[in-house]
Parts: structure tokens; sequence; C-alpha cells
């Protein structure tokens, strides 16, 4: 949805009465108050519907209040199962489409993006990597062409019919880029920084702009990257240098939280705004994420990963618009 600066630019009008249908980022005074609509207010992680089974390493998608995980591990409790979260809770939908092998980990370290009714999830596999690409309709998985190259522990942005995959191992730590446009896959520009298990931009991020930080090379990083469509570019790094980000976003309006940079999993989040990334509330949880995030850099969630043992529970984020009087004289 379009903001009131984006439509008009910043401009702050004297009226007489508050306007009956202000639009977000509208600032405007009368005789006694400076007020504005819609400005992002303060972040905060509550508690969300607990996964119905201990997972790491599996994808996940879509909104705060229509997402998927599916695939991931261990083996026994997840392997090839999908569910989708309507804001409260999660419910068992239809096993993702790979033939198991002799591999029961033919799902771990997958990454996925899109929708609740056109996503995608590509790669992953352990000890071997996979070159395996799915589409997901709301109701069924289907087989999609096969990347370039086997990968695992790399990210997706981007929606079923525009999305990207970058990064991982293959084995070794990959830098290359890979667009898919629902139905195959083509090159694109490589990383400045080969990378595992990174940040990224998520479901909201595009196929024109991406956004990668942190991770494995094999050491831990703060780099982040920027991708135009074509090449990547360094830009200001991560706070710290970490890796098994959580993450969710755009290249303009991000958050990377938890992980692992040493010791204990960690429970602190970062937002970025497409130029500088600074301090955020922390989460309840400390766990290293293996892409089972979802939503936007405002409205997201987070489920399973690592702590001290393998977990259930669902975090979501919000940051709320908040309304109001700036100054009164």
């Amino acid at each position: 949805m379009s903001t009131y600066k984006e439509l008009n630019g910043l401009k702050i009008k004297y009226l007489s009465a508050d306007p009956p249908a202000a639009q977000n980022g509208q600032v405007w005074y009368n005789s006694s108050n400076l007020r504005v609509e819609g400005v992002a207010g303060t972040g905060a992680w509550g508690s969300g519907g607990s996964y119905p089974v201990a997972i790491q390493s599996g994808a996940g998608f879509g909104t705060q209040t229509a997402a998927v995980g599916a695939g991931g591990t261990p083996p026994g409790n997840v392997g090839l199962k999908t569910f989708e979260y309507n804001g409260s809770s999660w419910t068992a939908v239809n096993n993702m489409s790979r033939t198991p092998t002799g591999s029961p980990y033919l799902s771990a370290y997958i990454a996925g993006s899109g929708t609740l009714t056109a996503g995608w999830a590509a790669g992953g596999g352990y000890p071997s990597q996979n070159n395996l690409t799915e589409n997901y309709d709301g109701t069924t998985w289907t087989a999609s062409a096969t990347m370039p190259a086997n990968r695992r522990g790399g990210n997706c942005t981007g929606p079923q019919t525009a999305g990207l995959y970058f990064a991982g191992n293959a084995p070794g730590v990959q830098a290359g880029t890979y667009e898919y446009d629902g139905e195959a896959w083509t090159s694109g520009g490589d990383l400045n920084t080969a990378r595992t298990n990174a940040g990224g931009s998520g479901p909201t991020g595009s196929q024109t702009a991406a956004l990668s930080f942190a991770g494995n090379t094999p050491g831990f990083t703060n780099k982040t990257e920027e991708y135009n469509g074509s090449s990547w570019t360094e830009v200001n790094n991560f706070p710290d240098s970490r890796s098994y980000v959580g993450y969710s976003g755009s290249q303009t309006d991000a958050i990377g939280f938890t992980g692992y940079g040493g010791g204990s999993a960690l429970t602190t989040t970062k937002s970025y705004d497409g130029t500088n990334w600074s301090s955020a509330p922390s989460m309840a949880t400390g766990r290293l994420s293996y892409h089972t995030n979802a939503g936007t850099g405002s409205s997201a969630l987070t489920f399973g990963g690592e702590g001290t043992t393998v977990l259930t529970n669902t975090e979501e984020w919000t940051v709320p618009l908040e309304t109001g009087t700036i100054s009164s004289s």
C-alpha cells in the first residue's frame, strides 16, 4: 500500500480539522497540534502458536497470517511434511513432492519463498546436496525445473514467478546466484563474499532488489550485500559476525535476528532501513535459524530452530503504526 509521502511528497499542511481518511505517513497541523498518521512505532516480539513438530533446517515463506513451513529435520518428525499458519495456529496439509532417497535428510537445509498460494522451495539435502525445486499452490507441491547446481543452506527470495536463490554449500561455500521464473533457471551475478547459512530478504525481497547478510564463509562474517538484478554490491556491515540468522523483509526494510556467533544461540534483533542497521528489541528464545521464517520487516514470524533442543515455539514480530500528536502548543 502506498504511503502519503510516496504519493504526494513530504508536505505539512494546515487543516482546520483532522482529515477523515488520513494516509500512512501524512503529517498536518491545526491551531493547536502537529499531527501524524501511520508512522512506524517500536517493534516487539510476541508468542504465536506452536509448530506441530520440533523442526530445524526447514523452509518458511508467506506472511505472518498466511505462512507455510515445509521440510526440515529431524526426519522422523518432519521429513517432507508441510504446515500452514493462519496467524494463530498451524495445520497439516499435503507433503512435499520430493521422492525419498537413501538419505532421510532430503529436505534438510532447504529454502523457500513466495506466498501461501504461490510458493516455491529449492535445494537442500544432507549429507549430499540436491538441486530439486518445487512449487506450492496452497494445496499441492509440484516438481519444477532443477537448479543448475546442487545447493543447500542458500537463500531464497522473491515470488514464485520471479525468484532468486543465492549462496549456500555445494559442497564448499558458494557465491553463485540463480534466477527463477517459476518454470526455469538462469544464472545471475556472484556475491562478493561466498557464504552459507546467511540472512537475506526473504519472501518480500525480489529478483531485482535482494539482500544477503552475515553467514559462514566458513568463518562467521558480518558482510552485507544488495542485488540489483545483475550484480551484488557491498553496503554497510551487519552489526556483528554470525551465522544461522533469522530474517524477513525487503532490501529497504528488513530484520535479522537470532543466530550463532559462538557460545549460546543469540536472541538479539537488528533492523535495516536500506542503508543502516540498528538495534531492535530481542526475542524470547535464542535459536539457530534455518530459513524457518516468513513475513515482512514489520510483520514477521519465526518457528522452530535449534536452541538447547530442537524447538517447536513460534514468535511473531510486529511494528505498530502509530497515530497521534507530535506536539501541542
